[in-house]
């Protein structure tokens, strides 16, 4: 049964405040601070043709969606879609009307093929699957206290340093060239240098924490992203080049990158990795990452 008195408008900068609440309340491993959502909101690729709205009652904001094309895909009508809605307000058709919106709007783009990435639980994916979604990938959801991890080490040869250190174009080869190996519903091969710069510009990115192990030759073997807000924080993409894997290089830079962490107060890291992802997961347990829930990755054709 729909709420009566619930709008459905384009979001606006005053809702900032209301819609990164929603996603914290969703999320709670979430790691985003209002100045981070701006900048996202402000730095979306054109490309991307996102459509965001958000749901008001008396004039509050009580749900959120957004959707666009998938840019870092070549896969042709790739796209992604979100939808929160505030706990209070479910099951009266807030979401419903948010998601018809958006899926109408990609279908209008040209969009084939929607994925959706959203925490766990029994009731939105009840939610998603009553409504032609089906779920693709599970991630399991993991946290650990940084002040419990040991320094970092590393095999001769190499050296960890902050990423501050370097220079986004430094980075860029390293983290395209992983992301072709990342898990996903469709590949990440299509990483571009104007969209990796938006997110080397986040003001969320610790890039003093975030660390990278580099050869003699300075060239980035391994790396690990990390965002801290306050004393929370939140893995980013780690990788390694294929051909320095197996060296306990991405250890090293995530164990730099949780000890910066831990220096600057933060007392809880979350992050995730696809099940499919075995050799990340591994690394994790050992660094010991312990359950906390679950993320999942939805799709549907349009």
């Amino acid at each position: 049964m729909d709420q009566p008195g619930v709008v459905i408008r384009p979001s606006k900068d005053r809702d900032l405040d209301s819609v990164v609440a929603l996603q914290r309340a969703a999320d709670d491993s979430r790691v985003v601070s209002m100045e981070g959502f701006r900048h996202w909101r402000a730095t979306r690729p054109e490309r991307a043709q996102a459509l965001e709205l958000v749901a008001e009652l008396d004039g509050a904001v009580v749900g959120h969606g957004v959707a666009g094309r998938n840019t870092n895909t070549t896969t042709p009508g790739a796209a992604w879609a979100s939808v929160t809605v505030d706990a209070a307000s479910r099951r009266h058709g807030v979401g419903d009307r948010l998601g018809s919106r958006l899926l109408q709007h990609l279908g209008d783009i040209g969009a084939t093929r929607a994925t959706s990435f959203f925490r766990f639980t029994e009731e939105g994916e009840r939610w998603a699957l009553a409504r032609g979604w089906s779920r693709l990938m599970t991630a399991p959801l993991i946290a650990l206290d940084p002040r419990i991890v040991p320094d970092a080490s590393t095999p001769p040869g190499f050296r960890c340093v902050g990423m501050s250190s370097l220079g986004p174009e430094d980075m860029f080869a390293a983290v395209a060239a992983a992301a072709l190996d990342e898990p996903s519903p469709v590949p990440n091969d299509d990483t571009r240098l104007e969209d990796f710069l938006r997110e080397w510009e986040d003001p969320d990115l610790d890039l003093e924490a975030s660390a990278a192990t580099l050869d003699d030759d300075g060239r980035v073997a391994a790396f690990a992203f990390i965002k801290i807000v306050g004393a929370r924080a939140q893995h980013g993409f780690t990788g390694t080049q294929r051909e320095y894997r197996g060296q306990g290089l991405a250890t090293a830079a995530k164990r730099a990158a949780l000890r910066a962490a831990a220096a600057r107060g933060v007392t809880r890291v979350t992050t995730m990795n696809a099940e499919e992802n075995a050799a990340m997961r591994a690394i994790n347990r050992k660094l010991g990452f312990e359950p906390i829930g679950e993320h999942v990755i939805l799709g549907r054709d349009l």
